[in-house]
């Protein structure tokens, strides 16, 4: 039995998939996530009473991988139990010392190893022989080599032949690309060696296929697709005029290097029906001494000016990234960062902090470079010589504000008024401490009640109003605060219903908005008028 904990049920593993299609013989694959009970999960793998049981390895479900390998050693003895997956395989020693019930690791392409591995077990051979195999001799380390990595012509086509049947609703991922170009010290591909790709035929029919099956979105796992400027147009181009030809209604997600945007891609892309594609942009930081620490030889300006054009074109979801605790950058110089970022416009901002990955350049360099980290998964920063833990517990609460109300999309014109007189780091900054003081980050919240809070928060001015129309326009009158949806000022919301809730979104995405104009504004249709420009 191969066995997957997904971080939540709308994911699905890839890997194991495709090892699954290279394999004979029984075996199963059951596909839980990290949310469900431990005992349910552990009763499901041992009804089914396998003689060995695969997982696959990564930061978020490590723990629960360990545990429940060492209750499966209990509830069935004799089984074989093996780890593959970066949390295994990029420190296989590191593995075996976390769990003790774990008797292998299997190391390199799942594809190339699982087979010959599984067929020792099955033929009563010593599975230590077998390439890519790592497991406990006597008091040390047995470690065989993985063999070299697969042509792309042999990867396994995962999602042909059906088997995205029962998926509906959920993310499918696929790749159409191996390694990455760049070293970037902070990720586990920073050493792959060069880029190995299927051919833009092979993967445009791949990609087509699955939309013709019925995936909805579709994200690309390859680490920066448009690595070959030439071969990523094409493909885009293919993917566009299938979409129109077909009628297919699949989104696909791509990571991209915003400085490889060239004018055949921005002439490609400028034909892309809206919502066809997101793209993802890591920018992680706009500091050149930290970036320069963290192996990316990108300055940010090459970055900026691409995706800034990128947004002006209207059709491409962006989606940019920013890593807190990279060395070289202190408070002061994340906020420029922060705001240089957020200047881009982008809809999606997300602030991410630095995992000191097994195999990562970071985990290397650790000590020289001065990063303390946490021993277990995720080993998320905990200081570094430019940033104190304290300084880190901000930036968390900076992350989730930032999360309630930017990247929900919900309070457009109330965001808008408050970066009349901030900046945007400073906003969230100042956001984020005084939630922290009342409380409010201890528990989750619902939109209602991040309404009150941000109510709460800027109660003065035109904050009552804007947060009213904001829940107008975009969700119908939903989630306004309480203090409002209970207020006598019956001619507001009578005003807001009749107004906004008919058209919701579409006014909120055609206003025009001037802070002196609307303070000179008396009456509640005059303010109306000044909102909207009408």
């Amino acid at each position: 039995m191969l066995v997957a904990l997904n971080a939540r049920y709308m994911h699905v593993n890839l890997g194991l998939r495709q090892i699954l299609c290279c394999l004979e013989g029984e075996v199963s694959l059951y596909e839980a996530n990290i949310n469900l009970p431990f005992r349910q999960v552990l009763e499901h793998i041992g009804r089914a009473a396998p003689d060995a049981v695969g997982f696959s390895t990564y930061i978020w479900n490590a723990g629960m991988v360990w545990r429940l390998c060492r209750a499966l050693k209990r509830a069935l003895p004799g089984v074989v139990l093996f780890a593959g997956g970066p949390e295994a395989s990029g420190d296989p020693a590191a593995a075996f010392a976390s769990c003790d019930a774990l008797d292998y690791v299997l190391s390199g392409e799942g594809e190339q190893v699982t087979g010959p591995f599984l067929a020792a077990l099955g033929e009563g051979r010593d599975p230590a022989a077998c390439p890519g195999v790592s497991c406990i001799r006597g008091s040390g380390l047995s470690a065989c080599p993985p063999p070299p990595p697969m042509s792309p012509g042999d990867w396994p086509d995962v999602w042909a032949d059906g088997r995205m049947e029962g998926l509906e609703g959920r993310i499918l991922y696929v790749e159409t690309s191996r390694g990455c170009p760049y070293h970037c010290r902070y990720c586990l591909s920073g050493g792959a060696g060069g880029v190995r790709a299927l051919t833009e035929g092979e993967a445009l029919r791949r990609l087509c296929a699955m939309a013709e099956g019925g995936a909805k979105l579709i994200k690309l796992v390859d680490r920066t697709f448009n690595y070959d400027r030439r071969r990523a147009a094409r493909i885009w181009e293919g993917l566009i005029r299938h979409s129109a030809r077909t009628g297919t209604k699949a989104r696909y997600h791509f990571e991209i290097g915003a400085h490889l945007l060239d004018e055949e891609a921005f002439r490609v892309l400028g034909h892309a029906p809206d919502g066809l594609f997101q793209f993802e942009a890591g920018i992680q930081s706009a500091n050149e001494r930290a970036l320069a620490l963290s192996g990316r030889a990108i300055p940010f300006e090459a970055l900026r000016d691409p995706l800034v054009r990128l947004m002006q074109l209207g059709t491409i979801h962006l989606h940019t990234d920013l890593i807190a605790g990279l060395p070289g950058e202190d408070l002061a110089s994340f906020g420029r960062s922060f705001d240089r970022v957020f200047a881009i416009g982008a809809p999606q901002l997300q602030l991410g902090f630095l995992k000191v990955l097994p195999g990562s350049g970071f985990r290397r360099d650790a000590g020289a470079l001065g990063l303390v980290y946490e021993p277990d998964p995720p080993y998320e920063i905990l200081r570094t010589p430019d940033l104190s833990f304290r300084e880190l517990c901000l930036l968390k609460d900076v992350e989730t504000a930032l999360g309630w109300y930017h990247g929900s999309g919900r309070y457009p014109l109330s965001l808008k008024y408050l970066l009349e007189t901030h900046s945007p780091f400073a906003l969230f900054l100042d956001m984020g401490r005084r939630l922290r003081r009342m409380g409010a980050l201890d528990s989750p919240k619902k939109e209602k009640d991040r309404a009150d809070l941000l109510l709460q928060l800027y109660p003065l001015g035109p904050m009552p109003d804007l947060i009213a129309w904001d829940a107008f326009t975009l969700r119908g009158g939903r989630d306004l605060p309480s203090s409002i949806d209970r207020a006598e000022d019956e001619e507001l919301r009578a005003l807001l219903r009749q107004q906004f809730h008919p058209v919701r979104g579409q006014r909120a995405r055609r206003c025009r908005w001037d802070v002196e104009a609307y303070a000179r504004g008396g009456a509640l249709e005059e303010r109306e008028r000044v909102i909207f420009g009408e």
